[in-house]
């Protein structure tokens, strides 16, 4: 049984003020005791709860056993993972729920969900894993070598390279099958055979890349090795990859060489429903692809009307073509996006928005993108500095027509409060600042659903001066609701990339290259499944919890904007039942239906 808050900070202050009791000189301490309690000496250290020792401990477990066993396919280390994550779930239980204050409550229920998930995956991935193991029948081979290695086990030089000998033979067995099939004519596979292959090559990669640290560490310091392996290490290296490139070639159908085709490994309907529950969301993604239909249906209507406003009828292509011409000559944009970034700083403190302290509004910084990191963010990008997407000297002339075009005046004033304040870069000024320790639950529903509502809200409060700029933030909108359609689309298996860059260019009015490098950021990004829709429909959860406490008269838009802020990244449910103040329960699971109360606008 745990004590409360209460008691540890009474027994604290009574062991403190005792000590000063006996002090020679008893006013200078208590002094500086107040002193250091003024400026929350004390609070920091009293505010520290058994859940926050958990999840800084739990977190450390994981570095270290990521630290420990960095091996693919290591069966001991899965097992040890899932028992680890196993014992902080049984430690979390046995805390009396009732004892703890409102913060470490909310932790608990955070926890206690992220456990339950990490539970979850671990099983789903290893099963997956399983799966691919039929194109790599000699994958274990390579997983005791690695293993041995880590281990620091004793090695014998002979023993190793006839080791890498037999593995090679495998390995090479295994190649001759896809160059040389059974029949006369090439196999055909299903979907879910090159989604396989494709975890293979990604398994192949990872463990000749742990084979490649094992003969690093030897090669040198071990004559033995150096003399017998040398030259079988390099045999299979070689064959390593060419089996790696025959099942890109030959089963999934995209050679490594092709960078251009984009390939993925959608999670499907089983995979999208488990990130869902991670995420505090009941709906379905059918549900969560009607919400964003029915907005998306908005935004056409709100730019068939700046279309007319700007002369061009209901031909919002038009009015889309003559917004992206708008953008400024090569060298002024730096300029321009400064500008724009202190004119959103200065709305918002006009309309008594957000609490700015001058360190953040002062903090960011500003740099240019690289022409090959717009292949795959064609956009900008923030944070503490804003990554700015403009033409290189070096582009082709079509693709710096295209980058000047998606990169336009009014695209750009709806995205640099999106990238700096009051978005991205305010906060990466508050997470360091505002319990810290919750980065354990960090999701793009808050990182991203936050900069997107600032839009909505923006829009709400008529920050758009022209027609050009209200195309511009509709723009932004229609591509957040065509993330969500084709994102969860594409894990459930309805929309090939192909199709969701054709929407992009079709319904939202994308350049192509500009939807071929979002779809292609989307799908091999290394992001999670739910990134591209977190935009909006974080957004869409940030607004209905801004109608319940602002609309609603129980705080002012400052209020609630900085109580936001300062509960760091975590899924929008809890923090909203942090807001509401009412009795929490340590069972507590996902049961806000935001979808069906948000409207069209």
């Amino acid at each position: 049984m745990c004590m409360s808050q209460a008691s540890i900070s009474s027994s604290v202050f009574r062991v403190f003020f005792s000590i000063v009791f006996w002090l020679p000189n008893r006013p200078l301490a208590i002094l500086t005791l107040l002193a250091a309690t003024s400026v929350g000496f004390f609070r920091d250290a009293l505010a520290q709860s058994p859940v926050r020792e958990f999840i800084e401990q739990y977190v450390a477990d994981v570095s270290s056993l990521d630290h420990r066993y960095p091996i693919p396919l290591d069966q001991k280390a899965h097992q040890l993972r899932v028992q680890v994550t196993k014992d902080w779930l049984s430690k979390l239980e046995a805390l009396e729920f009732s004892g703890l204050d409102r913060v470490a409550q909310i932790d608990f229920i955070l926890l206690r969900s992220e456990l339950n998930y990490r539970l979850k995956k671990l099983t789903l991935d290893w099963q997956r894993d399983q799966a691919a193991l039929v194109y790599l029948p000699y994958a274990q081979q390579m997983v005791k070598l690695c293993r041995d290695r880590e281990n620091v086990e004793r090695i014998v030089g002979g023993d190793i390279a006839a080791a890498y000998d037999k593995l090679a033979k495998n390995v090479a067995l295994q190649s001759e099958l896809l160059t040389k099939p059974a029949g006369n004519s090439q196999p055909s596979y299903s979907v879910q055979q090159r989604l396989d292959a494709l975890r293979a090559a990604g398994l192949v990669q990872r463990l000749s890349s742990r084979l490649r640290e094992m003969h690093n560490f030897y090669s040198g310091y071990d004559p033995q090795y150096s003399w017998w392996a040398k030259k079988p290490f390099e045999s299979l290296s070689s064959r390593l990859s060419r089996h790696r490139e025959l099942l890109r070639d030959k089963i999934v159908g995209v050679p490594e060489s092709d960078e251009e085709t984009i390939v993925g490994l959608p999670i499907g309907a089983e995979g999208l429903k488990l990130e869902l529950q991670h995420e505090w969301i009941v709906h379905t993604p059918e549900e969560l692809i009607e919400l964003a239909k029915r907005e998306m249906t908005w935004c056409e209507i709100e730019l068939a009307k700046a279309s007319e406003e700007l002369g061009f009828g209901p031909d919002w292509n038009a009015a889309m073509e003559h917004t992206k011409s708008k953008h400024v000559q090569p060298g002024d944009q730096p300029e321009m996006i400064r500008n724009l970034a202190w004119e959103a700083i200065r709305f918002l403190e006009s309309h008594d928005l957000l609490t700015i302290p001058e360190m953040a509004a002062n903090g960011w910084r500003m740099t240019m993108m690289s022409p090959q990191r717009q292949r795959v963010s064609p956009y900008f990008l923030g944070g503490d500095t804003i990554i700015v997407s403009f033409p290189t000297d070096d582009m082709t002339h079509e693709e710096k027509l295209m980058s000047m075009r998606s990169n336009n005046e009014h695209f750009s004033r709806a995205t640099v409060h999106h990238e700096l304040i009051p978005g991205h870069h305010m906060q990466s000024y508050m997470l360091p600042r505002h319990l810290p320790y919750r980065k354990l639950f960090s999701t793009p529903f808050w990182i991203e659903g936050w900069a997107l509502y600032w839009e909505m809200l923006l829009w709400d409060l008529d920050f758009a001066q022209s027609a050009e700029d209200r195309v511009g933030m509709l723009f932004w909108r229609k591509h957040r609701c065509a993330r969500i359609i084709f994102s969860l689309s594409y894990h459930l298996g309805t929309m090939t990339p192909e199709q969701c860059i054709d929407y992009l260019v079709e319904r939202v009015g994308h350049e192509r290259s500009a939807a071929t490098a979002e779809v292609r950021r989307s799908i091999m990004g290394g992001y999670s499944p739910l990134y591209q829709a977190a935009y909006m429909l974080g957004g869409l959860q940030i607004r209905e919890m801004h109608r319940e406490f602002v609309q609603g008269g129980k705080m002012t838009n400052r209020e609630f904007h900085d109580a936001i802020l300062k509960q760091h990244s975590i899924p929008i449910e809890p923090l909203r039942l942090f807001l509401q103040g009412g009795e929490l329960e340590r069972n507590m699971r996902p049961s806000w239906r935001f979808a069906d109360s948000t409207s069209e606008n």
